[in-house]
């Protein structure tokens, strides 16, 4: 009876890093930070999630699973959160990826499972850099962005997170941590009420659609050769760059009134979905017009991005 391939990288011999990454050369790094989700759920959970289901898509792909990134989360207003600024985010990022693509690597599919807007400019930032600097393709996405097409992508801690973790990982969670009393609000939960909208089947739909989708894309990469098309991808890249930029500024410094939020318009799901697929020509077009919309909406009230990281 054949023993199950070890993919975790930190328990690999360097031999059978080295197989692997021949056989299929895509890394999954699962990040997140350490921060409060009810108290139903483990601190970790983000990171948590990512990692199982980074796990089952490199058993379905091959390829290997970086250890697990728990650093992450500028603001954390509840206890147990441990915050890091995003330039120590990008730059342990960036050491991670130019570590990978030294090492064999062509494609990473970085997965975090924080929706803060400060961790995922600095995961593209990153990617960007890497990308710019060697043959490596990255797609740098948190698990909302793979879920644009759906009516609630991720929430925090409430039925959604906790229904992937019953699913994933059910030995974390504990509803019966939660006061029954329907008129208290669980603390620090964002979205439907987890004592009642929580389940291991919506769990299972929404992780099962994120293994599906992460696999395909990072098939997808691997067998992508053609220059021009690698090109047009490091270009979606630069454009999510330059709207994280964006958004990131008007979070920190406009008042709510002002402010677009973090999908300006529709346009810029459009454009999430297609670089999920590969389309990156209605990917360009499309993240175009939400870079353009972002900018008219925030006229005259705030800087350019940063030299480099333009999109023009």
């Amino acid at each position: 009876m054949d023993l199950p391939v070890e993919r975790r990288w930190e328990r690999c011999r360097p031999q059978q890093i080295w197989d692997a990454l021949a056989e299929f050369p895509c890394v999954y790094v699962p990040s997140g930070p350490l921060e409060w989700h009810g108290r139903q759920n483990p601190v970790g959970l983000d990171a948590v999630k990512s990692a199982a289901i980074c796990s089952r898509a490199a058993e379905r792909t091959g390829g290997l699973v970086y250890p697990t990134v728990f650093l992450g989360a500028w603001e954390v207003p509840w206890p147990l959160g441990m915050p890091a600024a995003p330039d120590l985010i990008q730059s342990n990022t960036q050491t991670i990826l130019d570590y990978l693509a030294r090492n064999g690597a062509k494609v990473v599919i970085w997965l975090g499972g924080h929706g803060g807007s400060e961790d995922y400019l600095a995961y593209r930032r990153a990617a960007l850099n890497a990308m710019r600097q060697s043959d490596l393709l990255v797609l740098a996405a948190v698990d909302a962005h793979l879920l644009s097409d759906f009516e609630k992508p991720m929430d925090h801690a409430a039925a959604i997170e906790t229904s992937i973790m019953m699913y994933l990982e059910p030995e974390t969670v504990d509803l019966a941590a939660l006061d029954p009393a329907p008129d208290k609000w669980p603390e620090g939960v964002g979205g439907d009420d987890p004592r009642t909208h929580a389940s291991p089947e919506k769990g299972r739909h929404y992780a099962e659609t994120l293994i599906d989708r992460i696999t395909e894309a990072a098939r997808r990469l691997v067998a992508l050769d053609d220059p021009v098309e690698r090109r047009k991808h490091r270009q979606c890249v630069a454009q999510q760059v330059t709207l994280d930029d964006m958004v990131v500024y008007w979070r920190a410094y406009l008042a709510s009134a002002d402010s677009p939020g973090k999908t300006p318009d529709e346009s810029w799901n459009e454009h999430l979905e297609a670089f999920r697929v590969g389309d990156y020509d209605r990917a360009l077009q499309a993240g175009g017009k939400s870079i353009e919309a972002a900018r008219q909406a925030t006229a005259g009230r705030r800087p350019a991005g940063r030299e480099g990281e333009r999109y023009v």
